[in-house]
């Protein structure tokens, strides 16, 4: 079961971002893009949508007064940086309220109580609803890399930046810090090693000391992290 998305956002920025965390769910596709309340609203009466990500301060018409429009609404969540509407919103029998800026695992959990609404028929249907992305998107240089998790050997911080390495490319710059990326990787397979360092556990080959040895690097153990280390791997 996939789920039409349309995002309705006045900032492209905010748009760009929906944008992208929609493309790295395999159960969502994008059906379409608008900048404003009466672009969505040619397109609602156009097309089938399941899901509306909708910002609720755009000019002429509000996302809330675009709601009160519409007589069979999809499902809605609603995307703003404004939490003062959040009790008012559930009036209208959304979904979820996302604030931003908007984590990814924050969107997920959000695209998850949709998908639960939606009472799947059978067990491959239940696991299409709770399955996880393979890949991560990262932007550098104003664009935007895809990669698969399995690609990635281990990624390295520093303040507010990090560096993607893999074993096929030079490693990428990536404005985003290392904290929030083990909450959106840390169920996937990877695991904090050090302050500076997260490494993807399928690519561990050999320990040496506290250096975990991955492609001929030597990523450090942090004191601090040694036992939780030791312990995901059963040593």
């Amino acid at each position: 079961m996939k789920l039409k998305c349309l995002v309705v956002d006045d900032e492209p920025i905010a748009q760009e971002i929906i944008v992208n965390f929609i493309e790295k769910v395999d159960f969502l596709v994008l059906s379409g893009t608008a900048y404003d309340a009466m672009e969505a609203l040619r397109i609602l009466h156009k097309f089938k949508i399941d899901l509306l990500f909708l910002d609720i301060k755009m000019p002429v018409l509000s996302g809330l007064d675009l709601l009160k429009s519409l007589a069979n609404p999809p499902a809605v969540i609603l995307t703003t940086a404004f939490s003062e509407y959040a009790l008012e919103s559930y009036d209208f029998g959304v979904k979820d309220y996302l604030l931003k800026p908007i984590a990814f695992d924050r969107f997920l959990k959000a695209v998850n109580k949709v998908i639960a609404g939606k009472e799947p028929q059978n067990e491959k249907q239940v696991e299409a609803a709770t399955e996880v992305p393979k890949f991560i998107f990262f932007k550098s240089d104003k664009k935007f890399f895809r990669f698969y998790f399995e690609e990635i050997l281990f990624i390295e911080g520093s303040g507010n930046y990090v560096k993607v390495h893999t074993a096929t490319q030079k490693p990428i710059l990536v404005l985003d810090k290392l904290s929030h990326l083990e909450k959106s990787l840390g169920n996937v397979g990877f695991i904090r090693t050090h302050k500076s360092f997260m490494v993807n556990l399928q690519h561990v080959k050999e320990i040496a000391g506290n250096r975990i040895i991955i492609h001929g690097v030597k990523v450090p153990i942090g004191a601090s992290y040694r036992e939780s280390v030791f312990k995901i791997i059963n040593i």
